[in-house]
């Protein structure tokens, strides 16, 4: 994997350890608006179906309310913390697997997404939580800063990665 190609992951996986849903919903989102390496690998996966796009949608959008509000458990808890480094691992062994459609490229995205989730994970929390003690700005509002974040991270690894191959790839076959 090439520098781009491992910051994708990487990427996509900071962006699920901040906020757990959105590595998925991202990849499920850039199906047919994303590169063609994307489509070609989640195209014929479950994440094309559009019941599960709509869901994954939703579900990470219900988690950028939840994430403000009190009764919210920390996401360093281990159930919240474990699930953040699965969801990371399986969205950039789809990045992995998209690129060079091998096992390896995608063994390699597992282990980055997961690198990544970590470093979202703790990296978002203790971030916030040191940015909320040392300034007058209440805390809602740097957990918007993370959403940003967050999102431009996981835009930036499903945007990123067209094939530099000059070839063009055939577009997914609608089942």
């Amino acid at each position: 994997m090439g520098a781009i190609s491992a910051a994708r992951p990487l990427a996509l996986g900071v962006a699920t350890g901040m906020r757990s849903q959105l590595g998925l919903a991202a990849l499920a989102v850039a199906m047919r608006k994303g590169p063609r390496d994307v489509n070609m690998v989640v195209g014929r996966q479950v994440l094309a179906s559009p019941v599960l796009k709509q869901t994954l949608i939703a579900t990470a959008a219900g988690e950028l309310v939840a994430d403000k509000l009190p009764a919210t458990p920390s996401r360093l808890n281990r159930g919240p913390l474990l699930a953040r480094l699965a969801l990371g691992g399986a969205a950039g062994a789809v990045l992995g697997y998209a690129e060079k459609r091998s096992v390896v490229a995608a063994v390699t995205g597992a282990a980055l997404g997961v690198a990544g989730a970590g470093i979202g994970a703790y990296g978002g929390y203790h971030l916030r939580a040191a940015l909320d003690r040392h300034t007058d700005i209440p805390d809602r509002y740097w957990a918007v800063a993370e959403d940003a974040t967050a999102i431009g991270l996981a835009a930036f690894a499903v945007a990123t990665g067209a094939h530099t191959d000059g070839q063009a790839e055939p577009e997914p076959e609608e089942a």
